[in-house]
């Protein structure tokens, strides 16, 4: 995986954005953050990133998906991710405001690895992205990114 790790977030929300990038600031995460507000276009992202083409940007090793998204939900683009053989390999982390026992049951079904209410205050944020850091870098086996 390297010593960073390069994460999608998609969040249409610009302060759950900042949010996000001052708690991977503060954790001293080493990171590349590639922020998508759309659900339609971070499959195109996706897709360009995962498909050979040297010109594309990097392939992420996770990724952050909200729920609700303009272009296509939270939903229809983590079960493309899940239907698609050189995406599917990607852990999706959903963080979204939702804790409806069916948002979580239907996400699960569709393939997400984990879900996480977004928390209501900065330390919890901090607190989640130190979590995140300490399981998939520390604890999991990423799979290797497409040549």
């Amino acid at each position: 995986m390297g010593n960073q790790l390069r994460i999608l977030l998609v969040e249409d929300s610009l302060a759950d954005i900042r949010i996000i990038q001052r708690a991977l600031r503060d954790q001293n995460l080493p990171h590349q953050l590639t922020t998508i507000r759309d659900g339609r276009e971070a499959l195109d992202y996706l897709r360009r990133a995962t498909g050979g083409d040297p010109a594309a940007d990097p392939e992420p090793d996770l990724v952050l998906l909200d729920l609700n998204l303009p272009g296509l939900s939270g939903y229809e683009v983590l079960g493309e991710i899940k239907r698609d053989a050189a995406l599917r390999k990607i852990p999706v982390i959903i963080l979204t405001t939702s804790n409806r026992p069916e948002d979580v049951l239907q996400t699960y079904q569709t393939g997400a690895n984990t879900y996480i209410q977004k928390p209501e205050d900065y330390d919890r944020y901090r607190a989640v992205i130190e979590a995140i850091r300490g399981y998939w870098m520390d604890v999991a086996l990423l799979p290797p990114r497409t040549a």
